[in-house]
């Protein structure tokens, strides 16, 4: 079967909309990039990434490169992160738990600072760094008793096409290893799921690997102890691994010459992007801070590699038969435009035996925007493009995310606790998810240890392929996913 390279977007995008998690339809693939996540230092993680009005934070600066102004002394830190996820799948009746575990590197960087010769300026700091944005990395299984075939979807797509016209990547390998076929030539395909109304065993397992994070620049100036004023760079790196495999099966034989049926899908995505950030705190008095900064969209530059294999099995008159076919690999360049956000926030130090600080945060889905055409203009790409840019603006909105935390300091000893808020960013759906996240801290003048916990849960719909030909056509997944990050700095 030939592959077309006009088509490539159309089967990439048509085939990465069925690992949505909770979404289903492929426009939503824009909240992969847009929906971050507050990471950084174990600081940061603690007091539940609400540090923007205060500063002198690594994960603080990647919200606020104003707090850049704030440190006083150089610094050099890492922090080295275990994650453990927690997937429960639930499918009819039949609820079956995925777990993972493994190590990140959240954030690492270096402070520069200095003191200009005008005495107005207190300080003018450098700062370079990496701090990860989202981590991708989750497993999840489900199993059980429904009725209808990924088969059926295969032939809906395929009726009223020529055999040249099937697309390579679905209804192409279903009809080369026949699961779908046309014996009287009239391009409208039958199948042994024809009449069939009895449920039967299905099954989907899928993992997800990979993270996003920032190679961020900043600098930033402190103005007579008053206003500090930041800008930073942002340079977003992105890799993604996905792997599907979907399995039916007639275990009662009580379907007509099938017996099983074993799909698996195959994509990986990587890039890298660009962003601004400019940002300003104002000192009001000895205690309270205020601030606010604005991120610019991140202008992402993606490219998808793409495979399916399609094995199906029968018995007929011939005895058992069983026929494997295998994509060629795909590939696709394209461009993708997150919505900016704004951030406001306010902080108070309490008789220098710690702070409480909130942030707020205003991200506006509506303004993110895929680019299809600027390496394969087609009609099938500007159509493509078209509908997905209508539908963001359709479904999604402005959404508002909160984030608050606390610090208590005891001699060199600090006690940390923090609340995230995460506003949803489809319309008509006023949920939060809520992250837990507490710490410990130990500082000295040269240096310093923090650790931190976070708790991050979530409930989600999951369909294992586009089209509502299977009952139930879906699961429901609760992700728990704890991260427990360890930071240690130097002060010089």
């Amino acid at each position: 079967m030939k592959y077309r390279n006009h088509q490539s977007y159309l089967l990439v995008l048509a085939f990465l909309c069925s690992f949505q998690w909770a979404f289903g339809q492929h426009y939503s693939e824009i909240l992969q990039y847009a929906t971050t996540e507050a990471n950084g230092s174990a600081r940061t993680v603690g007091v539940g990434a609400g540090l923007s009005a205060l500063g002198a934070d690594m994960g603080a600066i990647t919200q606020n490169p104003a707090g850049l102004a704030r440190y006083r002394r150089s610094e050099m830190n890492i922090t080295i992160g275990l994650d453990n996820i927690s997937t429960d799948a639930t499918f009819g009746t039949n609820t079956t738990n995925t777990t993972k575990s493994l190590m990140q590197l959240p954030s690492v960087g270096m402070v520069f600072t200095s003191r200009p010769e005008n005495i107005k300026w207190k300080t003018m700091n450098f700062s370079v760094g990496y701090n990860r944005q989202l981590s991708y990395n989750r497993n999840a299984f489900f199993e059980g008793s429904a009725t209808g075939s990924i088969i059926q979807k295969f032939a809906a797509e395929a009726n009223g096409l020529g055999l040249d016209e099937l697309d390579g990547f679905g209804a192409g390998l279903a009809y080369d290893a026949l699961g779908i076929y046309d014996d009287d030539g009239d391009k409208h395909y039958e199948s042994d799921f024809d009449g069939v109304v009895d449920s039967f065993y299905h099954a989907q397992d899928f993992s997800e690997r990979g993270n996003m994070g920032e190679i961020t620049v900043a600098l930033a100036g402190n103005y007579e102890d008053r206003l500090s004023i930041g800008l930073s760079i942002g340079i977003p790196v992105l890799s993604l691994q996905k792997e599907k495999s979907y399995e039916e099966i007639d275990k009662d034989s009580s379907i007509l010459y099938f017996d099983r049926l074993k799909f698996d899908e195959s994509v990986k995505t990587t890039g890298a992007g660009f962003n601004l950030k400019l940002g300003m705190i104002y000192q009001i008095n000895q205690a309270v801070r205020a601030g606010l900064a604005i991120h610019s969209p991140t202008w992402l530059n993606l490219n998808d590699s793409f495979s399916n294999t399609f094995n199906y099995e029968y018995t007929d008159a011939n005895g058992p038969s069983a026929n494997e076919k295998n994509s060629e690999q795909g590939v696709f360049e394209y461009k993708v435009v997150t919505p900016w956000r704004a951030v406001g926030s306010l902080g108070a130090i309490i008789a220098r035996k710690g702070f409480i600080s909130a942030d707020v945060e205003l991200v506006d889905y509506t303004t993110g925007r895929f680019n299809l055409t600027s390496d394969l203009k087609t009609p099938e790409t500007q159509e493509l493009e078209k509908e997905n840019n209508k539908a963001i603006k359709k479904n999604y909105r402005q959404a508002f995310n909160f984030r608050v935390g606390g610090e208590y300091a005891m001699d060199a000893f600090r006690f940390r606790a923090g609340l995230g808020l995460y506003g949803s960013p489809i319309i008509n759906d006023d949920t939060y998810k809520m992250i837990y996240s507490a710490g410990l801290g130990y500082r000295k003048d040269d240096f310093f240890v923090d650790l931190a916990y976070r708790l991050n849960q979530s409930t989600e719909g999951y369909s294992p392929y586009d089209g509502d030909f299977m009952k139930p056509n879906g699961a429901v997944l609760k992700t728990q996913r704890s991260t427990i990050a360890l930071t240690l700095g130097v002060k010089f």
